[in-house]
């Protein structure tokens, strides 16, 4: 056989060894799938996609005949796979067969002994929308500093050295109120659809945009560490960003090597089994989880929020009487001024706002009492609602410090809202 033979043959192998990857994850019939990776070595590669030439853990010889036999087995597609560190597994999305029913291959899947877990892919999305009509007074720009009585816990705290990791979609880096802001940004989401800055940029400006600088606006901790993991990207059919378990997933991982004092996840989905032991274990670590609340809850939209080891946020405009006075954390999330890119501004509503106010909040606890535990922001949170009958029931992140530290009183005055 001469080179050219050999060569050709060789091209051939290849084609039908090699598993065909898809080139977008479809969240009508894609799933996931984790097979053990233990013993699996850190290694530098430049291999093809979906490898994307990034420093990652080796797939370990038995995962990775697993993976192919299970693939085989079943008729799956191959779309992608990623490593997860923390749990010691290695994550597969495959594609259900057309006409095959996805619920039924999972229950297949899961008396599969090779198998670690396996789940549906699940969407989640930001819950921000445009204000399109709005009373533009200047003195509302930014109520929820007055709500929260910013001016007043800046005294105290600004959030100096605390740590805030935001899973959301890109941010403007560029931002004349975020320059030198962001500190860390890990990209996650996916190449081939929309990169989106919009709800990233609004989110991680009222966690801590820069303050005395003349320009724009105040962040609730503009001294804080914000660090951003980019899972979710552009909905051209809506407003809103988008991510998957997938992203999630892979972002979530990447957090959980340097854990954070706050993790920020203004989002809501479904119920997803993977990102609830990712989540359970940065709360064991001691990560602070706060999430947004939906305004109607379904079935399809209360997680992460759900979790009773994460905070979950909602806005103040929006509460209801049915709402647990005693239990429900709220905070401004309407009519908001938030940066936008392009040194841009504009007003947002959602409740994802809402959770930006209190992580925000909590970095100013943190800054002044590191090894505050998750139970005690909560009960702090809480209390600030309810310490003084107001118009607007949210949290107030001056009463929150001042019901910390007793001996360093958070109001000088009378008048503590200039």
């Amino acid at each position: 056989m001469n080179r050219a033979t050999r060569k050709i043959a060789f091209i051939i192998a290849v084609l039908f060894t090699t598993p065909v990857i898809a080139q977008d994850n479809n969240v009508d019939r894609d799933i996931l799938v984790t097979f053990d990776n233990e013993g699996a070595r850190s290694q530098s590669t430049a291999a093809a996609a979906p490898y994307r030439n990034r420093k990652r853990y080796s797939i370990a010889a038995a995962a990775r005949r697993n993976a192919d036999s299970v693939r085989e087995q079943y008729g799956l597609l191959e779309v992608d796979h990623w490593p997860i560190r923390s749990l010691s597994v290695y994550c597969f999305v495959y594609r259900v067969p057309p006409g095959e029913d996805r619920d039924a291959v999972i229950a297949m899947l899961r008396s599969d002994e090779r198998i670690e877990s396996v789940q549906a892919l699940q969407e989640f999305e930001t819950s921000t929308d445009i204000v399109e009509n709005y009373d533009d007074t200047y003195a509302n720009l930014q109520h929820g500093l007055a709500i929260l009585e910013i001016s007043a816990a800046h005294r105290i705290s600004r959030g100096k050295g605390v740590r805030v990791a935001i899973v959301d979609s890109l941010a403007d880096a560029d931002h004349e109120d975020l320059e030198g802001r962001l500190e860390r940004i890990e990209v996650f989401s996916k190449r081939r659809e929309m990169a989106d800055a919009d709800h990233g940029t609004a989110i991680a400006s009222v966690i801590g945009a820069n303050a005395n600088n003349a320009k724009g606006i105040v962040g609730i901790a503009p001294e804080a560490s914000l660090e951003l993991f980019a899972a979710c990207w552009a909905d051209d059919q809506s407003s809103k960003a988008l991510c998957d378990s997938f992203t999630l997933a892979k972002a979530l991982d990447k957090v959980l090597e340097n854990p954070p004092q706050i993790l920020n996840m203004s989002l809501t989905g479904p119920f997803d089994p993977l990102l609830v032991r990712l989540l359970q274990s940065a709360a064991a670590q001691g990560v602070v989880i706060v999430a947004a609340r939906p305004t109607t809850p379904t079935d399809r939209n209360r997680f992460p929020s759900s979790l009773d080891f994460v905070i979950g946020v909602a806005n103040s405009e929006q509460r209801d009487d049915a709402s647990n006075a005693s239990g429900d954390i709220f905070a401004p999330g309407m009519q908001i001024m938030v940066a936008v890119p392009n040194n841009a501004y504009d007003f947002r509503s959602g409740s994802s706002l809402a959770a930006a106010h209190v992580s925000g909040a909590i970095a100013l606890l943190f800054a002044v009492s590191p090894e505050i535990t998750f139970d005690s922001v909560v009960s702090l949170l809480q209390k600030s609602q309810f310490a003084e009958i107001r118009d607007t029931v949210s949290i107030n992140a001056c009463m929150a410090l001042q019901l910390a530290s007793p001996d360093r009183p958070c109001r000088l005055s009378a008048d503590s809202s200039d």
